[in-house]
């Protein structure tokens, strides 16, 4: 091979690795996207104990506690029951709704439709009422939203993120016993609050009080 020749063999082998990349390259950059972290949000609820009170207008002592299993109600007799509860709400479209599930009463039939007919509820957020006495009969599962819904144009009441130390709802039941029975009607008659749940459930709904 002559010298002519072997000076293009080896231009073109040079050429060929040049183009190969081997010794240089094309511009290029990178930079670093920090990762985020998908947490989820929070539905939580907590019953104490239901304390009755006698309330009865009448009473020259006032309010006073008593114990429903020993105490007889007599014609004209009002008593209060409170159910403590912690509710607690977290997500941006949370929405919820808070029931009574399976409250009932068993018993005398006649005692339950006069007891039935003055029973009354209410509902207290913080200390403040946010559902008026009313009939029992009437009650219906009441809606929050979580304090950090975005959506919450109606507005809805809301709950905290995380249950708080003491409780933040209250659900009060009165009932009455009418003064208008005749005679011994219903003397030692007897009904019983059964055990029920407290159900807090989320709801989704397009279109509802708070986006969802």
């Amino acid at each position: 091979m002559n010298k002519k020749t072997t000076g293009l063999v080896a231009g073109a082998a040079g050429a060929a690795l040049l183009m190969g990349g081997a010794t240089f390259a094309l511009w290029n950059d990178s930079a670093w996207v920090d990762g985020g972290a998908i947490t989820a949000g929070n539905l939580d609820v907590s019953a104490g104990a239901v304390s009755w009170k006698d309330v009865s207008e009448d009473r020259t002592q006032g309010n006073h506690s008593i114990n429903l299993d020993t105490f007889r109600i007599v014609p004209g007799d009002t008593i209060q029951g409170t159910l403590p509860l912690k509710a607690a709400l977290q997500g941006d479209n949370l929405v919820a709704e808070l029931s009574l599930d399976k409250l009932g009463v068993t018993g005398n039939e006649q005692l339950l439709a006069e007891l039935a007919e003055h029973a009354t509820y209410e509902v207290r957020l913080d200390g403040t009422t946010i559902v008026d006495a009313t009939p029992l009969a009437e009650a219906e599962a009441l809606r929050f939203a979580s304090a950090d819904n975005s959506q919450n144009v109606a507005p809805l009441p809301t709950l905290p993120a995380a249950l708080t130390a003491t409780p933040n709802l209250e659900v009060v039941l009165t009932v009455t016993f009418d003064e208008d029975v005749a005679g011994r009607d219903l003397t030692r008659a007897k009904a019983t609050l059964k055990d029920f749940d407290v159900a807090l459930t989320q709801v989704r709904d397009a279109g509802v009080d708070g986006g969802f």
